[in-house]
């Protein structure tokens, strides 16, 4: 889960950016408040997660709660949404490297890292996720180091609280939507750790992960934006992050507490940040079309397993070059029509996958209080789990979802109402799409249709069914 959030891609793009783009300086304090609001939502997603563990949890969850036809839609959305999310990152990965090197156009980097993604997603999954550990680990040290380095060398001697002053985040009151929209998307890939249930231990395993992520990102976010005004001072924040490209800000930090040869390290881990962000997310959309596919839902050979190149293939192999050759073509297209890599491609392409992710947050939430309304669950399940929590988390998220669809125009700039309903209008016409497919699905398979969403397999039973790798 921290390797789909990637927080060094926070640091770097997500909270530079909010400084530059809103001018205010109470962003700490709107991670904790997203954060907090986020943990709402996914109250009902966790207690769906603890109880039916799938690895295509949207889809499974809307249709237990909602019915068969709901978890068809949510799972369409969420396909769109993960893959929306992890091809946005090749045009971030592409402009970065071209940035720091000089060398060569976007589209090669961009490439060379989709290589490496199909690669790791076709092989046996434990290579990807020990690449996954090691950079994690030395990434999150960089954050600690640069926390570190700007706490130590405060501007002026002395360490401002200012940033986390309520005040400070109200000053600019046309611009707190804008800080919240753009905080949101820090946090997608929180909800990705449930796709993974079947392979952990026992599901309450992932719940747990994804507690403590949803506790510890907050602070650290909150941590990592307010070092930044404590370097620079309160002042100078803002002038500092929109002078960041010619400047190398926030490594300017790393540069003045460790030395220049840090520089190096800390840009490396960015990209390598970048890199573990899509193979995060690859390996996600894999596990949802393998669990979908092997309900019968689309074609079953998406749900062959491990089928492709023997030992080394992966758990989820068809599912992996599917969504590799989507993102090639999206590359592609984005090269022929000369799409910015940054401000077409990375930042529309995340913005619609956070509108869609929260959507289905939301939906869950709604479909949780039905689930346990029908029965499901267990009979001491307290009130909070229930019905208050999944309540309180939907309307949360709506609130979340309000401020950033009303704000799009600001993210995207966009210039026109109708540039600013594209994303609405796109989630909602996959949506329908879904509801079109189930319709087909009832009626050609009847029996499949009832069952959608009951279709985690025993391992014990049925072990070629089941996510996992083969050794």
């Amino acid at each position: 889960m921290v390797g789909a959030t990637s927080p060094m891609a926070v640091l770097v793009g997500g909270v530079v950016n909010t400084y530059a783009a809103t001018g205010v300086l109470g962003t700490p304090l709107a991670f904790l408040i997203v954060g907090g609001a986020l943990g709402l939502v996914m109250i009902g997603y966790l207690a769906m997660t603890n109880r039916e563990g799938n690895a295509a949890p949207a889809y499974a969850f809307l249709a237990l709660g909602l019915g068969p036809g709901w978890g068809i839609a949510g799972g369409a959305l969420m396909f769109a949404a993960t893959n929306a999310i992890q091809i946005s990152l090749y045009g971030l990965i592409g402009a970065t490297a071209v940035d720091l090197t000089g060398v060569g156009r976007w589209t090669w980097w961009a490439v060379a890292a989709w290589v490496v993604v199909a690669v790791f997603g076709v092989a046996n999954f434990s290579l990807g996720k020990v690449f996954i550990a090691v950079v994690g680990v030395a990434e999150l040290a960089m954050i600690g180091a640069v926390i570190l380095a700007a706490f130590t060398h405060p501007h002026g001697g002395h360490v401002t609280t200012a940033p986390l002053a309520v005040g400070a985040l109200w000053d600019q009151r046309g611009q707190v939507g804008l800080v919240f929209a753009l905080t949101m998307a820090a946090f997608i890939g929180t909800e990705s750790g449930a796709s993974f249930a079947e392979e952990g231990k026992t599901d309450k395993t992932v719940v747990r992960a994804t507690v403590a992520t949803l506790v510890v990102l907050p602070v650290v976010y909150c941590a990592m934006a307010w070092a930044l005004p404590v370097w620079t001072g309160p002042g100078q924040i803002v002038a500092a992050s929109r002078d960041a490209a010619q400047t190398g800000f926030p490594f300017t930090i790393v540069a003045d507490g460790y030395g220049g040869f840090m520089v190096w390290v800390a840009q490396g881990l960015m990209l390598s940040s970048f890199l573990i962000s899509a193979l995060s997310f690859h390996q996600a959309i894999g596990r949802y079309v393998h669990a979908i596919a092997r309900e019968g839902v689309i074609p079953g050979w998406l749900a062959d397993v491990g089928r492709l190149g023997g030992r080394m293939a992966g758990a989820t192999a068809p599912a992996s070059l599917l969504q590799s050759v989507i993102a090639l073509a999206v590359i592609g297209v984005c090269t022929l029509l000369q799409v910015d890599p940054i401000g077409g491609m990375f930042i529309w392409l995340s913005s619609a996958a956070a509108v869609g992710v929260l959507v289905m947050l939301i939906g869950v939430s709604i479909a949780t209080i039905f689930y346990f309304r029908k029965g499901g669950g267990g009979r001491h399940d307290p009130v909070i789990v229930r019905t208050a929590g999944p309540v309180l988390g939907a309307i949360a998220g709506s609130g979340l979802l309000a401020v950033i669809v009303s704000n799009q125009s600001a993210v995207l700039g966009a210039t026109s109402a109708g540039l600013q309903a594209v994303i609405p209008v796109l989630v909602v016409v996959v949506i329908l799409a879904g509801f079109g497919y189930a319709r087909r699905v009832r009626r050609r398979w009847p029996d499949r249709y009832a069952e959608i969403g009951r279709g985690r397999p025993d391992e014990v039973t049925v072990p070629d069914l089941q996510v996992g790798f083969r050794v």
